[in-house]
């Protein structure tokens, strides 16, 4: 008998961690990395390397700039909408944006980082600058970036 409440008990625990889970706080959001690599022509070799780490939402984007293009990486989670990745790449002072695009990501886990040479959940960008034919490549992974 003894048995039988205990393996009823514990099977209301579980029922009622879970249902408090689902119906409880979101979970906190995936730490995220974005790396970018820049080069001023493709004719010459990858010049500078930089990483971003995206813990939380932010209301203001974190930004890598170079000499012609900047790397802009915002991680937002607004209520009905969920978590989401918003990067996008203009030209120095200007606001006009060359390349944008917005991740829509999962509310209760990380991204699944799935894209072949640990090119995360985004997978490779290359953004060239009209002008002077500046490269930059950017990818983000879920986590701290080792993939």
């Amino acid at each position: 008998m003894h048995l039988i409440r205990w393996t009823l008990c514990c099977w209301l625990l579980l029922v009622a961690g879970a249902i408090s889970a689902c119906a409880g706080q979101p979970a906190a959001p995936a730490p995220l990395t974005c790396h970018t690599a820049y080069r001023p022509s493709v004719a010459v070799p990858i010049e500078r390397e930089d990483t971003v780490s995206l813990a939380q939402p932010a209301i203001e984007p974190v930004t890598v700039a170079y000499a012609d293009l900047v790397f802009h990486a915002q991680y937002l989670s607004e209520p009905g909408a969920g978590p989401s990745l918003n990067l996008f790449v203009t030209l120095p002072d200007q606001t006009d944006r060359l390349m944008s695009v917005l991740y829509q990501l999962p509310a209760d886990r990380a991204p699944a980082n799935q894209f072949v040479g640990g090119h995360g959940f985004t997978g490779l960008h290359y953004v060239y600058h009209p002008a002077t034919g500046a490269e930059l490549q950017f990818w983000c992974v879920a986590g701290d970036g080792a993939q």
